[in-house]
């Protein structure tokens, strides 16, 4: 345990108060009795409270004989609310006045702190904060400060108990344990998502059950029929092992804020949706982020990997440099040469598709391509808003043009068969998801 430095306790200031008060009246007395002992007793007081100010300081600079424990979960989410508890035990002979607080990461925030007791001799107290991570990746608390009152109540003396704690900050994975329940499987619409009904219409086939009214005719197998002597239908599911890629930009236009979050992070977080339901429906799976850093996360299976994703990208960030779109295209076709869907996820703006349009075309050569964009809320708000001045009239004129253009280069997109998709960062998940569920249906892959 480090001391850290100390201070006069209020208890010391009002002594010291006093003492002036008691300095200036016992002259005025003295003068006034024309008593000349009376003179020098405030000499003496002072003399006397210096004395035991100073044997108060120097016994209770010694190191107290306490110990500390603090327990925590070691894997965080983002933006949740998270216990932290502290056990405070006192070993020594005499009793504590105690302030504890703790040197949490300064983008944390805390409630609950600072937290005082009150320890006897060998007493162990119990007591909790609570913290909220405001950013994902690797943090860590290392020092709890205590403040100690002095034995006799003049000074407080401050001490750094080291005692190291790492945690890591994921995304927000609460939705999918709020989401997947016991049994496992994604409730589509809790989820704000569109509900497909499956009717046997797959492409592989999963077992053989009695017709039922309004099936198509050509789902009949006449072989069975004709051995049980009532109408057999086949019954398919999609196809499984099949290949999804998620691209993941990681360059400037992904670090915008619209809420608490940066546009990564809403991206971030339905992706890992994504990923649970791709898994649990038995396809394969493989992430790429690009722009700051390209991270390459392949050929996952089964919904326990889900854990793999959360720890490979938990610390991942955007960076103030562009995205190069068609050498993340070219990095990805020498990594996964067989058909997949894969899902582009950005932010775009006007200057950003003549590049895109030239990586599309190179991946389309193997793959079936989604763009997905995140819909900036600023040409909605200006839209939005009266028109009254020439300065209004200028900037509403100016989200109409970017807003329509970046309308006409998706349409572009359409028209090479690419499936794209603009919604806000609130819409993302679904429309993500949606998106997948859609071409699964569909049978495109």
């Amino acid at each position: 345990m480090i001391r850290a430095g100390f201070r006069p306790s209020i208890k010391l200031l009002k002594h010291l108060g006093a003492l002036c008060v008691f300095s200036l009246v016992i002259p005025a007395l003295a003068i006034y009795s024309d008593t000349l002992e009376l003179h020098f007793l405030p000499l003496v007081v002072a003399a006397w409270l210096a004395l035991v100010i100073l044997i108060d300081w120097v016994r209770s600079r010694r190191e107290p004989y306490l110990r500390l424990h603090r327990s925590m979960p070691t894997n965080l989410s983002v933006n949740v609310e998270q216990e932290v508890k502290l056990s405070v035990a006192n070993d020594g002979n005499t009793s504590y006045e105690i302030e504890l607080s703790e040197h949490i990461p300064g983008y944390w925030r805390a409630r609950h702190q600072p937290i005082a007791k009150t320890l006897q001799p060998g007493e162990v107290v119990d007591t909790s904060y609570l913290v909220t991570p405001k950013k994902r990746g690797a943090a860590s608390i290392q020092i709890t400060e205590l403040r100690l009152v002095s034995l006799l109540g003049y000074w407080q003396f401050n001490w750094h108990y080291e005692h190291l704690t790492e945690v890591k900050v994921y995304p927000n994975f609460n939705a999918i344990t709020d989401m997947a329940g016991l049994n496992g499987s994604v409730n589509l619409e809790q989820a704000g998502l569109k509900k497909f009904n499956l009717r046997g219409s797959g492409m592989d086939f999963r077992q053989l059950r009695e017709y039922r009214e309004g099936e198509s005719l050509k789902q009949i197998d006449w072989r069975a029929t004709s051995r049980f002597n009532k109408l057999i239908s086949k019954e398919f599911q999609e196809e499984k092992n099949q290949h999804v890629i998620i691209m993941l930009d990681a360059g400037r236009r992904m670090r915008v804020h619209d809420d608490e979050l940066s546009y990564f992070d809403h991206a971030l977080n339905s992706l890992i949706l994504l990923s649970h339901t791709a898994l649990k429906n038995g396809d394969n799976l493989s992430l790429q982020s690009f722009g700051s850093e390209t991270r390459w996360l392949g050929q996952m299976k089964g919904v326990q990997s889900v854990g793999r994703i959360l720890h490979h990208f938990y610390d991942l960030y955007p960076e103030k440099i562009a995205s190069d779109y068609l050498q993340a295209a070219q990095d990805l076709l020498q990594r996964q040469p067989k058909r997949a869907l894969i899902l582009l996820v950005s932010c775009l703006r006007d200057e950003d598709f003549s590049d895109l349009l030239s990586a599309v075309r190179l991946l389309q050569k193997k793959h079936l391509v989604a763009v997905i964009s995140i819909a900036e809320p600023v040409y909605q708000s200006v839209s939005n808003k009266d028109v009254d001045t020439f300065e209004q009239a200028l900037m509403f004129g100016s989200a109409q043009t970017l807003h329509q253009s970046i309308e006409r280069n998706f349409q572009k997109l359409k028209k090479q068969g690419v499936i794209c998709l603009n919604a806000p960062s609130q819409e993302l998940t679904s429309n993500v998801i949606n998106t997948y569920l859609s071409v699964k249906k569909a049978g495109l892959l």
